[in-house]
């Protein structure tokens, strides 16, 4: 009789759950609910349960049943588990029912040919006087097996002439790098090798270019090694002759952290550690966003684990381990391929209703996190005056010469249209062939005030004597390092006279051209307001017609002043057309040097006998994916910086959106290589199909695709791929070499070199700037959790976990790095948000794909095969991906958060805002400054913002500089407010300062 597995007793409440959300959804035909029906009685018990279309009657399989040929008129495994369908690469009637009585006899004969089904135990042995399993060739059926002595193997399968005793089995030769097995002898001994080995007269295959020269290479390895080991030993034991420089920088770094406002003693305090990232906005709205993105993932990752570890728990717990069973000796295929198929085609029914319940869940989640982040991004805006507030872009400025007083000029053309006062202009300059010139001169600058500020030049230190050893060591760093004094890389420049450095300066500021683009800063957001209305027709300027004001979404420090004036949508383009290219030589270079040498060793891996590569293989895997993923990080960084984009979160979008597409390209080569590994592994292990058709002769992808051996082979692929090479081996090792590692080497370099002052030494103890690539990163751990869709489910709770967990962590790492181990940024807008959402859409369409290929030839469904399969399937994605961003562009935006009547930071003002905010659109703008100083002569000029140096900041107010810190800068208090974003402040203090003020 047929197996019939109770289930627990909350499993047929269980199961008529899913019938009722079934039918809810609309996610099932009438016959889907009459499967979910007779899933319910199958379970219980009830083999009585009939309906109009299919009836379930009981019938017996005997090992004849087991070992026909298709002919039989026995019911098969799908007409006892669920209505019956047509078969994806085989007649229906060829499937077969599990059974505990199996027709296989208790004990094994010598010389009885037996088949093995699913329910053979694959732990049975042969008699002792015939102990070996002998895969039988000489009938025409597959998967029998006979009880033989050593001499008999070859009888029966020529190919296997070996007794294997701790194996019990028949089985080839195990030699590394042998191609083909010498069949003659019955011990270990190879007749052909593969490429790149040599056989030699003991029958075993040595490594071809292997010599003296590999212990040379390794040698000289070592050597390099414990040279280095000395090196740092001596980095770390070497006096310290620059403590002070090292201790000012080191103290530079700590005022570039995130940073509240100013308290009551004029300090702005570090944020505290246990700040919710989820609601405070410590750099802008747009990493408040980006922090509940990361939890967003967490909730769902772990959503997605517990459906399926429910559907284990009240269905079937064959649930958690199909798919995951090793492969091993042949006979021990035959019977995974047997159990494997006829399980997961039982089961078949809760792959489909997961993959509805995942998939209209996920979607629906994606639109409620859009809303929620929307609204959260809008009452941000609402509650806080940033420096975006007050300020309107000018758009389509002709090129004006730097001889003229643009500045004054176009102020008062904007104060005489809208009839508005103005608090300046910050014009957008077209200096990028000269950038080195001005950041150079910005240093200068900064030094001299920072000079005037300590009363005159810190006194040279003396280096102290070294042995031979050390100073050798010593000059190696100022060679690799380019370490030199500032004394020595100015002697020209001093000599020079300072009016005569200022007179150059002067000059090349006047032959500055003006970029299409202006700020104009204005008093309050009316008058700002007021102006962009006025000015909404366009007005004329310096003989240029349409000339229009446009506000925006972005903060001073946000601004990329460098590239106006050479990022024309033209240019941008071509360059990221440029750049898809060096990212496509980048996904060559590491496919050849690093995946290929991997790939090779894989595919030709002896796999016969059940041998698999050592662990040794998995630490390399997880190498090579870590090492593809930091080189699409790099290129992908550098193709977003050449672009040119004028404002930050611009480049950020870009940047991600690059890093994405890169990082699928590496998924899309290494599952291509994965597919054809298994495909050439399965064919040479001699595996077929369920219905006994070899591999190879299976010629349509579709069919080959869903044999349960290729199934296997590639969900154990997808999964160590994911976890945790992607997913958790990258983001546990990259607080080394990205935090505490360069901050280490700083220290000793500076420490102990006394010719690295100034922001030489800052720069060698400077944190690294954070960057939105951390969407990337984790939009394509959700691809590859997707992935695992289209495989056997036994990985599925077991990946997702691991990704829910591997998350929690990468949440945690980034709240300690934005809290203490970057310097202080701004995100403002919402682009890089809205482009992570854009970027779900086709994610969660491989699961609208995933759901048609997995319903397929299920009752009440579709029934494609070949071609067509895989064009439904992309239709699908097509259709959701097209739906979901139609619905993220017009559905969302309708659900956003309204203005309030009553503006919550009414009355606030730019003068009041800039006096607490230091980043401003004047103090921001590099060329600006200069003119202030060298040009205008304004005394105090405006003070150029740099990092962590704001109290070398002076207050102008007559040209619109208000930032200053010192002991008279105490008008508010706004120390309780830590919650207010960089460049933002509340009402309350508003209110406060309007008070002190009157």
């Amino acid at each position: 009789m047929f197996e019939q597995r109770p289930l627990r007793p909350t499993n047929e409440a269980f199961l008529a759950i899913l019938i009722l959300l079934a039918t809810t959804l609309d996610c099932a035909s009438a016959a889907n609910v009459v499967s979910l029906r007779r899933s319910v009685h199958l379970h219980t018990g009830d083999a009585n349960f009939e309906d109009e279309t299919y009836s379930t009657k009981s019938h017996d399989l005997t090992v004849e049943d087991a070992t026909n040929d298709g002919n039989s008129s026995s019911l098969n495994l799908m007409a006892a588990a669920k209505p019956i369908r047509i078969s994806r690469g085989g007649d229906a009637t060829h499937r077969r029912r599990r059974s505990v009585n199996s027709g296989v006899p208790s004990h094994l004969m010598c010389g009885a040919t037996s088949k093995v089904i699913s329910s053979t135990n694959k732990d049975d042995k042969c008699p002792a006087h015939c102990p070996y399993f002998a895969q039988d060739r000489r009938d025409t059926d597959f998967c029998t097996f006979s009880c033989v002595t050593e001499p008999e193997c070859a009888k029966l399968h020529p190919e296997t002439p070996i007794g294997d005793k701790e194996l019990g089995v028949c089985r080839s030769c195990i030699v590394d790098g042998c191609k083909e097995c010498d069949h003659s002898v019955t011990m270990d001994k190879c007749k052909v090798c593969q490429a790149g080995y040599v056989l030699r007269g003991d029958g075993m295959c040595h490594f071809k270019y292997a010599g003296n020269w590999m212990y040379v290479v390794a040698g000289i390895f070592a050597v390099l090694f414990l040279l280095v080991l000395i090196w740092v030993l001596d980095m770390a034991i070497r006096p310290a002759c620059n403590s002070a420089v090292l201790e000012h920088s080191l103290e530079v770094r700590e005022q570039q952290k995130m940073r509240m406002m100013k308290d009551e003693t004029g300090r702005r305090p570090l944020f505290p550690l246990t700040t919710n990232l989820l609601k405070t906005q410590v750099a802008g709205p747009g990493m408040m966003l980006h922090f509940n993105f990361q939890f967003f993932l967490v909730i769902w990752a772990i959503f997605v684990a517990a459906v399926w570890m429910s559907f284990a728990a009240f269905v079937d717990d064959d649930l958690w381990r199909l798919g995951t069973r090793r492969f091993g000796t042949a006979r021990e295929n035959c019977i995974l391929v047997a159990w494997g198929y006829e399980t997961q085609q039982s089961l078949m029914w809760t792959k489909v209703a997961f993959l509805y319940i995942v998939y209209s869940v996920s979607f629906l989640m994606c639109m409620a996190y859009g809303v929620y982040q929307l609204r959260a991004f809008q009452d941000a805006d609402y509650q806080h005056k940033t420096m975006k507030d007050f300020v309107a872009m000018v758009v389509g400025l002709p090129g004006i010469e730097g001889v003229k007083n643009v500045e004054e000029d176009l102020k008062g053309k904007i104060e005489s249209i809208s009839g508005v006062g103005v608090v300046g202009v910050s014009v957008a300059w077209d200096y990028q062939a000269h950038e080195e010139d001005i950041n150079k001169a910005l240093e200068e600058d900064l030094e001299d005030r920072m000079k005037a500020a300590a009363g005159g030049t810190p006194t040279a230190v003396s280096l102290p004597d070294m042995n031979p050893v050390r100073k050798a060591f010593y000059n190696f760093e100022k060679s690799v390092f380019g370490l030199s004094s500032d004394d020595e890389g100015n002697e020209d420049e001093e000599a020079a006279p300072q009016a005569h450095k200022e007179e150059d300066l002067v000059e090349l500021l006047n032959g500055f051209r003006t970029s299409p683009r202006a700020f104009v800063v204005f008093e309050t957001q009316d008058a700002r307001d007021e102006a962009v209305k006025k000015a909404a027709e366009g007005f004329e300027y310096e003989g240029a017609e349409g000339i229009i004001l446009a506000t925006l979404e972005a903060e001073p420090a946000t601004v990329q002043w460098v590239n106006f004036g050479h990022s024309t949508p033209k240019e941008k383009i071509l360059k990221l057309a440029a750049g898809f290219g060096f990212i496509g030589l980048a996904c060559l270079f590491w496919a050849v040097i690093f995946y290929a040498p991997y790939a090779y060793y894989v595919m030709t891996f002896n796999y016969e006998n059940g041998r698999t590569p050592g662990p040794m293989l998995s630490i390399s895997f997880s190498m090579i994916v870590v090492a593809g993923n930091a080189i699409m990080y790099e290129v992908c960084a550098q193709v977003s910086d050449w672009v040119g984009f004028r404002f930050k979160d611009n480049r950020e979008a870009c940047y991600m959106i690059l890093y994405t597409v890169a990082c699928m390209f590496n998924v899309a080569l290494d599952f291509v290589t994965t597919y054809f590994t298994a495909e050439k592994v399965m064919e040479g292990l001699g595996f077929r199909t369920y219905f006994g058709v070899p591999l190879e002769d299976v010629t349509e992808f579709t069919a080959k695709f869903e044999t349960y051996g290729m199934q296997r082979s590639l969900a154990e692929n997808t999964y160590a791929y994911a976890f945790p090479s992607t997913f958790l081996i990258p983001f546990l090792i990259e607080p080394m070499p990205t935090i505490i590692a360069p901050l280490l080497l700083g220290k000793l370099i500076v420490r102990s070199h006394p010719e690295v002052m100034g922001k030489a030494a800052e720069d060698w103890v400077a944190m690294a700037p954070m960057e939105m690539g951390r969407y990337a990163d984790l939009l394509l751990n959700v691809i590859l959790g997707v992935l695992i869709f289209y495989f056997p489910g036994g990985y599925t709770w077991m990946l997702f976990l691991g990704m829910a967990g591997s998350h929690l962590w990468i949440y945690l790492f980034d709240h300690c790095r934005v809290l203490r181990s970057i310097p202080a940024c701004t995100f403002a807008s919402f682009d890089v948000e809205w482009w992570c959402q854009a970027l779900l859409a086709p994610i969660i369409g491989i699961m609208a794909a995933c759901l048609v290929f997995k319903s397929n030839c299920e009752p009440g469904y579709h029934c494609v095969t070949g071609p067509a399969l895989v064009l439904s399937c992309f239709a699908a994605w097509l259709l959701h991906t097209i739906v979901h961003l139609l619905c993220l562009t017009f559905v969302v935006p309708k659900f956003g958060k309204p203005e309030p009547e009553e503006d919550p930071a009414a009355g606030e003002t730019f003068s009041n805002l800039a006096q607490h905010v230091p980043c401003s659109w004047f103090t921001s703008n590099p060329v600006h400054c200069l003119r202030s100083k060298l040009k205008f002569k304004h005394s105090p000029p405006v003070s150029f913002f740099v990092l962590g140096k704001e109290s070398y900041m002076k207050t102008n107010k007559a040209i619109g500089a208000y930032y200053q810190e010192g002991d008279d800068d105490h008008r508010v208090e706004l120390g309780k407010d830590a919650a207010l974003p960089q460049g933002g402040v509340d009402e309350s203090d508003r209110k406060a300062e309007a008070g002190k003020d009157a």
